[in-house]
């Protein structure tokens, strides 16, 4: 929602406020699912997950068409890979042939990396552990094999969008800072789906949240594994009866704990299926019903060096390519080649581990985490260089910002009030602005910082 329509929206009693949530449904939904997403939802679920080699040439043959379309669209990509025979480009191999991409350079050139214009683009604003808001554009059918992509993933698992009641457990700004009624969700009635406040989601609240669960009875689940633990431990530790078994959960976004996924699929009475993409858009890497992390070819490239480290291609960036994109995040694999029951040749990965980002804690709301930190909006980006959050008591957190001459004191009274809104406000928040964030061992960028002994 723009500014105005947040106002409008924080402003109008909660029975008005579900349905303005189903407006604002119902406008992305015309965007995510279009033509392009039901044609690419079919010719995903014909595809044969068992025929390596082809499935090894459609990878191929997206990554060429990606490359091409970044050089000949993109001032950044012609000067970026200038002198290089991007014909020559034809396997997975050959990507070593070009330079890798990392978050500093994306920081410095993002302007110049854009292939459409933002009249026609879906902008997304993340900060992720850059620390700085970026605006990402996608193009419309970038976003629609997007969805398509995560859709198939659930449909392997028994739940269809929009066809069945769902709970999402969302970081979103969705519920009202000075709202004093605790109702902590928000019903999107166009794609069957109540919004459950991740920031809410704490121990004062979980009996309330757990029991407006057991009244909505949604028959899938997916969002924060961080959220839906806190609810699922208060269901565990009461034994409180639910009469309601989802087919499936689904996490992202944060590390899936192993303690968190025992507490979870006990409360419930389900399977997880956890999936990671980054929000710039990496390619899927998600869990199969024999509970092994593939990570998805036809989605992109996923290079790992020796480190863990990731550096992914994804096909579904055509309005911001990324090739070759450092995400900062890392996965474990195998010493040994391991082949998968379920059949499917897409290669396995033991497990990811970029996620277990460091946390903000708050004395009366608990941890949060990075994915929490995302009230990034179109003033920020060109206002912020980068942030950082440090934490060295439970009474204080001090955030460094580089700040452009765009930034105003009145940013400074937005950050304020959003902590404020997560953490609670019986914690001091300080804010510096300086010249350059110092840089930790490495020179990597740490988004959160916490030194809480």
């Amino acid at each position: 929602m723009n500014d105005l329509k947040m106002k409008i929206y924080e402003k109008s009693p909660i029975f008005i406020q579900h349905m303005l949530a189903t407006l604002e449904g119902r406008r992305r939904s015309n965007k995510r699912f279009g033509n392009v997403y039901w044609s690419f939802l079919s010719e995903l679920e014909q595809r044969d997950y068992t025929n390596e080699q082809e499935e090894i040439r459609y990878q191929e043959r997206e990554m060429q068409q990606l490359i091409q379309h970044a050089v000949k669209n993109s001032s950044f990509y012609k000067e970026f890979y200038k002198g290089i025979d991007i014909d020559s480009i034809r396997t997975v191999a050959d990507l070593k042939k070009l330079p890798l991409l990392s978050k500093e350079i994306v920081r410095e050139n993002i302007e110049s990396m854009y292939t459409i214009n933002k009249k026609t683009a879906i902008v997304s604003h993340t900060s992720g552990t850059s620390g700085k808001a970026l605006r990402f554009y996608y193009t419309p059918d970038d976003i629609q094999k997007r969805m398509a992509h995560l859709d198939f993933f659930k449909k392997q698992h028994g739940v269809i969008n929009m066809k069945m009641k769902r709970a999402s457990f969302s970081d979103s700004r969705f519920i009202p800072k000075n709202q004093r009624t605790k109702i902590f969700w928000r019903d999107n009635y166009a794609i069957k789906q109540r919004l459950y406040s991740a920031a809410h989601c704490q121990v004062q609240n979980a009996e309330i949240i757990a029991k407006n669960l057991n009244d909505y009875k949604p028959l899938s689940m997916d969002g924060l594994p961080s959220a839906i633990y806190e609810i699922a431990k208060w269901i565990n530790d009461h034994n409180y009866p639910l009469s309601f078994q989802p087919i499936a959960i689904f996490t992202t976004a944060e590390t899936l704990y192993p303690h968190y996924r025992k507490e979870i699929e006990k409360a419930f009475g389900c399977k997880i299926r956890d999936q990671y993409a980054s929000s710039e858009g990496a390619p899927f890497i998600a869990e199969c019903k024999e509970g092994s992390y593939h990570y998805n070819l036809t989605s992109g490239v996923v290079e790992i060096a020796d480190d863990g480290e990731i550096f992914v291609t994804c096909f579904n960036t055509y309005g911001t390519p990324l090739i070759r994109y450092g995400v900062g995040d890392r996965v474990k694999v195998s010493n040994q080649q391991k082949k998968c029951t379920c059949g499917s040749v897409h290669p396995v990965i033991e497990s990811i581990e970029g996620r277990t980002n460091d946390y903000l804690q708050s004395k009366t709301k608990g941890k949060f985490t990075a994915s929490h930190l995302s009230f990034v909006n179109e003033e920020f980006a060109g206002a912020i260089r980068k942030m950082q959050f440090r934490q060295k008591s439970l009474d204080t957190i001090h955030i460094l910002v580089e700040a452009t001459e765009k930034y105003t004191k009145e940013l400074t009274g937005i950050i304020h009030e959003e902590m404020e809104y997560m953490l609670g406000e019986d914690i001091d928040i300080q804010i510096s602005i300086v010249d350059q964030i110092p840089q930790g061992p490495n020179s990597k960028f740490r988004l959160i910082i916490n030194e809480i002994e």
